[in-house]
């Protein structure tokens, strides 16, 4: 049995110790970050950030050698586009079109997963009032060796596009545009 100047003292130190374990720099990958419940794409976008971690730590440490870990399958961009927005003269032609705008749509989600996405913005306040929010995303990079998962119709009058592409080329990808 504690006595209560015993059971004070383990209070001090747990509370002591609760206090300061935000003090330690900790580094947690992306993965141990991730909740119980994450999605397979967000399970795959964790891995590549800590491979892509893990490869700039290896460089800075020995330049010539990169390592890899986890296990992602692949990144995946999803498009959609209407039929009848498309500037076509036949029903078919316009749904090539849709198709086609579905594919771009599903390259730049794929864009922006791999080399991100360049927000600015701008507002105007006056006299204590918002006049102007503008934000705008840029999204710019290359994309290389995308394959077609799958082409589906949603409806009477839209496409669904998902490209994909394996970690190792995206690696390649990354590699290629930081110019290593």
């Amino acid at each position: 049995m504690t006595s209560p100047r015993q059971s004070a003292a383990r209070l001090a130190l747990l509370c002591l110790c609760a206090a300061t374990a935000g003090c330690l720099p900790m580094h947690r990958s992306a993965t141990s970050s991730l909740p119980l419940g994450a999605d397979p794409q967000t399970r795959q976008l964790a891995v590549l950030k800590d491979d892509l971690d893990n490869a700039s730590a290896v460089r800075a440490a020995a330049p010539s050698v990169t390592r890899s870990t986890g296990t992602v399958t692949q990144l995946t961009g999803l498009g959609f586009a209407q039929v009848s927005r498309q500037p076509g003269h036949s029903l078919n032609q316009r749904r090539i079109l849709a198709m086609r705008a579905a594919r771009m749509e599903a390259m730049r989600d794929l864009v922006e997963q791999i080399h991100g996405l360049k927000l600015s913005s701008n507002t105007t306040v006056k006299d204590a009032v918002l006049r102007d929010d503008v934000l705008r995303g840029k999204v710019d990079g290359e994309i290389r060796g995308a394959r077609t998962v799958r082409i589906t119709p949603k409806g009477s009058d839209s496409f669904e596009v998902v490209l994909a592409i394996d970690p190792d080329t995206v690696r390649y990808i990354v590699k290629a545009a930081r110019g290593y």
